[in-house]
């Protein structure tokens, strides 16, 4: 039976050789079912079936031939000992939950067999009902988290090669084929060639920017490190210098003229990149004017990126800074700003965005300092 909800009712699969302690272990379990249902309270694991083998290759032609969905398991057996019975049983059934039952002073092998692969582990010396059925019900959550996380990381490895290699390749090639036309094409047609080349080359960065968001989750975020602030602002402003008809102040608002050392991750350009080709690309005025202000404290450094274009409506300045409606409509949140949000996250980082006077939208990051 494969189990998909840890409060169904179970079958166990008890793997030992000493028969005495197998059926003082069947006791403790039963004894503490009849205890809940005397008292009216649910079990933490109602378990159907007990079925008892006394070694290893019994245990593994049970699993064959009718899977239980948990095992407990002595690692003292006739024809195994020690990790290596765990790593069998996984190798034989590597998504089955799996808790080990250890000798009064192995302690020390419990932590080992659960890098070998056991979810939980139990003591001889100490176990009751209570704690063999909490175990095993924390074992199947652990198991099944585990499979999920797997299955999610399969996937979005799935995705990342289909974002990076496959629509990236034939968005450049529309690229590529596109500006060979330029001096071919109908005078009539260019504004027409135009707008087909600037929405693919806007598809290749969505493309980038999807394959970082798909990078950070893939991770479940990104690895801390000191970096400097400064240096990666000016390096994203030259950038943006370079590719955009816009006009970026950069000021410093600090007696300091050293470096800033912040609490991020080199990812922290990507923030700026975002928020900058933001600032642009939604301005009305040409060329589109932004100014960079850069404040520390001793704890904390802001860096607030001011535009004068159209403004950004107060309901969705309040969505796009809660993480809660990160995945809401209403939220008006792309993948840009998505991945953004993300990183700060990860960061410990805060945005807030404002009105500018007179007009367009400020947006402030702050980010914690490391301490010199």
């Amino acid at each position: 039976m494969s189990i998909t909800d840890p409060t169904d009712a179970v079958e166990l699969l008890l793997v030992e050789d000493n028969h005495d302690d197998a059926q003082f272990i069947e006791r403790l379990i039963d004894e503490r079912h009849a205890a809940l249902e005397r008292e009216g309270t649910d079990a933490p694991l109602e378990i159907a079936a007990i079925d008892h083998v006394d070694c290893l290759e019994a245990a593994l032609e049970r699993i064959r031939t009718d899977s239980p969905d948990v095992v407990l398991l002595d690692l003292l057996l006739p024809d195994s000992r020690g990790l290596e019975t765990i790593e069998r049983v996984v190798e034989y059934a590597p998504d089955l939950p799996i808790v080990v039952v250890t000798g009064q002073n192995e302690t020390e092998i419990g932590v080992e067999a659960i890098q070998c692969g056991a979810q939980e582990y139990l003591s001889k010396g100490t176990v009751t009902g209570e704690t063999i059925l909490r175990t095993l019900r924390y074992a199947i959550e652990r198991s099944r988290h585990q499979r999920e996380l797997v299955d999610r990381n399969h996937r979005l490895a799935l995705l990342n090669r289909i974002v990076r290699q496959d629509i990236r390749n034939d968005v450049s090639m529309i690229v590529g084929l596109g500006d060979q036309l330029r001096h071919g094409i109908d005078p009539n047609d260019e504004r027409t060639l135009e707008l087909l080349l600037d929405s693919a080359g806007h598809a290749v960065d969505l493309t980038d920017t999807a394959a970082a968001v798909i990078d950070v989750i893939a991770a479940d975020g990104v690895e801390d490190e000191p970096c400097e602030l400064y240096a990666i602002l000016e390096a994203e402003i030259t950038q943006i210098r370079r590719d955009h008809d816009v006009e970026v102040t950069l000021e410093r608002e600090d007696s300091a003229d050293g470096p800033v050392i912040v609490h991020a991750s080199p990812m922290l350009g990507s923030v700026f990149d975002h928020l900058l080709v933001n600032a642009v690309v939604h301005s009305d005025q040409s060329p589109p004017q932004v100014t960079v202000t850069l404040e520390t404290t001793e704890t904390d450094v802001t860096v607030t990126i001011a535009d004068d274009g159209i403004g950004i409506p107060d309901s969705q300045k309040q969505a796009l800074a809660d993480p809660n409606t990160r995945f809401s409509a209403r939220s008006g949140m792309g993948v840009g700003l998505y991945l953004v949000t993300t990183l700060l996250e990860s960061f410990g980082g805060h945005l807030e965005i404002t009105d500018n006077d007179p007009r367009g939208t400020q947006v402030a990051v702050t980010l914690e300092r490391e301490p010199l």
